[in-house]
């Protein structure tokens, strides 16, 4: 993963992209030892008598620029003493880019506040996620070492830069991390902070979700967990201190991305839009799960993955969840960005979503519209959903005939109709063969969701296919699920029948004030149809279709 994720960082030209260094740290996920007390620690840190301000020290880091990352040392000198922390600044960042006063602001956001209110981000983390490890060193005091992580980053052309790390060696004695592990350790509980091309704000941001990442390396190794929970949980550091996850403007440019095993995307900026959705997805959880006490639970699951999540939602809540429905909300929620519609379920109190759609807003607030679609015929086949993605369209009021559905694949296809203006919401039947037809004109938004974890190829089209009055079709042929029929309508009621081959009877289907001009119904009794050719008589008024279509299963 450390040389694809590199690969993308250099290749990538455009601007600065905030990445997390943890899951590039050699090994991360395999190790799976604890500290031996038998092992003494005997590095310049070991003494545990704590350090002044103009103390200098060598520091082993990790060079992410190259193909394998290497450990080096680099010199840094304290700048900052605290009551929970140290501060250290490499010694060829000071005092440019980083000086006293970038040291005073970090230290008052990790001692004394955050944006969620009085105490700093030690001790908010603490609180709600527990007390971080202090096996080594004896001293309860947390090292942040700012430095010029090396990371390949190079302005212009820019790309993806590494904000900050938490490594796992520090956590052993330096004769462990190299006998086990082929690494170094300092020794202490300590996190990495980058000073370049990271401003002063990415700090803070950055040491919320770090020191997340000591705290449950002290619970279980991340070896009992999978990343992008283990990244999810460290997103929610920053949401409990008040931090704007600036991730999400990423999700938002790239139309959304799967909160699920986001950490295998291969494209850098899903990636990163990663970050984002993650940040969404537990802080959607939290609001509506239990809050703190789901946090705490989740760091805590015996279970991994989605069945951890689910286990800590039960253990915060009391109640078993669906977590398939949960995630369907989060999705609609991602669009809707309102917690005053639906008692709550489709938005956050704490932020909009749309609240981040200022670099480059698009065509609504939040999530743009797949397409804005206002010519017909309109026709956009063969685009990809991933598991847990949405495509969404708002069609123009003067355009007639249907909008059109079908999705391909192991995935399921979940369809919405949304009126911001009448609070509606209506679901969609997509029957068993993952496709729909509605009526035109259409005043709402339609929302595609894929939500399953297998992705979807989508063909959307939309427009008039009536190019008389006397036109009569149907459609799909073969029928796999449900079967649309279109057509210009006089008004009134219609009625369908439906015989099987031999001409035996199947049902009747009466659809009530079908209005006028090109209508489209559909027949839903086809999905329970076996194989094989069946016959309709279509009747509206005076007028009387016959045909046949094919079910096949």
């Amino acid at each position: 993963m450390t040389v694809l994720i590199l690969a993308m960082i250099l290749q990538n030209t455009a601007p600065a992209w905030w990445i997390d260094g943890t899951p590039l740290v050699p090994g991360i996920m395999e190790i799976d030892r604890r500290h031996d007390p038998s092992f003494e620690p005997t590095g310049p840190l070991h003494t545990g008598k704590g350090h002044n301000v103009g103390d200098t020290i060598n520091f082993w880091s990790i060079d992410h620029s190259t193909a394998f990352p290497m450990f080096y040392l680099t010199s840094a000198t304290c700048r900052y003493v605290g009551e929970s922390s140290y501060i250290f600044v490499e010694d060829t960042q000071w005092p440019v880019p980083y000086n006293q006063a970038h040291v005073d602001e970090f230290s008052a956001a990790l001692e004394d506040s955050t944006p969620s209110g009085p105490g700093g981000i030690i001790e908010t983390d603490i609180a709600v996620f527990g007390q971080p490890p202090d096996a080594i060193d004896g001293d309860p005091k947390i090292y942040f070492l700012v430095l010029d992580i090396r990371d390949g980053y190079v302005s212009p052309p820019g790309g993806a830069y590494i904000a900050g790390f938490f490594s796992p060696y520090n956590q052993f004695t330096e004769t462990e991390a190299y006998l086990y592990y082929g690494g170094h350790s300092n020794e202490v509980e300590m996190l990495y902070i980058d000073c370049y091309p990271s401003s002063q704000s990415d700090a803070a941001y950055t040491a919320s979700h770090e020191l997340v990442h000591l705290i449950q390396w002290g619970i279980q190794p991340f070896s009992s967990e999978e990343l992008w929970v283990i990244e999810n949980q460290a997103q929610s550091g920053t949401l409990v201190c008040g931090y704007p996850a600036f991730q999400i403007e990423t999700f938002l440019e790239v139309g959304g991305v799967t909160p699920i095993k986001w950490t295998k995307l291969e494209n850098i900026i899903d990636y990163v839009a990663g970050y984002g959705a993650g940040f969404l997805y537990f802080a959607y959880l939290y609001e509506n799960y239990g809050g703190e006490d789901f946090l705490w639970e989740s760091l805590r699951s015996t279970d991994r993955g989605i069945a951890g999540i689910s286990e800590a939602i039960r253990d915060a809540t009391g109640s078993n969840p669906d977590m398939n429905q949960i995630l369907l909300d989060w999705m609609l929620a991602c669009w809707i960005d309102d917690p005053e519609f639906g008692n709550g379920k489709y938005g956050w109190e704490s932020f909009r979503i749309a609240d981040y759609d200022t670099a480059s807003p698009g065509n609504r607030p939040g999530l743009d519209y797949t397409s804005e679609i206002t010519s017909d015929p309109f026709s956009h086949a063969g685009e990809h959903m991933s598991s847990y993605q949405g495509r969404y369209y708002s069609v123009d009021s003067g355009l007639s005939g249907s909008f059109r559905a079908a999705a391909a694949g192991l995935g399921t296809l979940q369809a919405f109709v949304y009126d911001q203006t009448a609070g509606s919401l209506v679901e969609l039947d997509t029957g068993s063969a993952n496709d729909i037809a509605l009526s035109l004109p259409v005043d709402d938004d339609i929302l595609l969701l894929c939500s399953t974890f297998s992705g979807l190829d989508l063909d959307v089209s939309a427009g008039s296919i009536i190019s008389s009055a006397d036109v009569f079709t149907f459609y799909p042929q073969p029928c796999l699920g449900t079967l649309f029929f279109q057509f210009w309508s006089g008004g009134g009621d219609v009625e369908l029948s439906v015989f099987s081959l031999s001409g035996e009877y199947v049902e009747t289907v009466y659809y009530s004030s079908a209005g006028t001009g090109e209508v489209t119904l559909a027949y839903p009794g086809a999905s329970g149809l076996a194989s094989g050719t069946y016959f309709f008589r279509f009747s509206q008024g005076g007028r009387v279709e016959t045909g046949s279509f094919a079910v096949v299963r």
